[in-house]
């Protein structure tokens, strides 16, 4: 019996704990503007039921540099996601969150300085999806 539908998140998007299981790769069908200034965007994808994925500031900077600004141009285009336990978020350490760590339409490895904690700068690889 699988078990990931007896153990995902009641949420209204993709959870760092829908991808507990393992990485999974994901095609876009669009990207909407959400209207919430936390999240304001919202990235579907084929077989989402509903639940896009709410990139952080860091990984729609990932997706900036790799695609351009341009999010209209992204569909089609696919992204490895895995869930990375040492992502922190403001005072709460080490809580969990979604990161890209592959990407279509990249001819090679990009590195990216992006924020890590308040003035503190780490590099960040995204490596091309095959």
């Amino acid at each position: 019996m699988d078990m990931s539908e007896f153990v995902a998140p009641k949420s209204d998007q993709l959870n760092a704990d829908d991808l507990i299981a393992g990485p999974r790769v994901i095609t876009i069908t669009r990207v909407s503007g959400t209207g919430n200034a936390d999240q304001p965007v919202a990235v579907y994808f084929e077989d989402d039921n509903g639940k896009p994925y709410k990139p952080c500031k860091s990984m729609r900077r990932v997706l900036a540099a790799a695609w351009g600004k341009d999010a209209t141009k992204w569909k089609g285009r696919e992204m490895t996601l895995y869930t990375d336990p040492d992502v922190s978020f403001g005072d709460q350490k080490k809580i969990g969150g979604i990161r890209i760590s592959h990407l279509s339409h990249i001819d090679k490895p990009m590195t990216l300085a992006l924020t890590v904690t308040r003035g503190k700068r780490a590099p960040y690889v995204v490596k091309p999806l095959a």
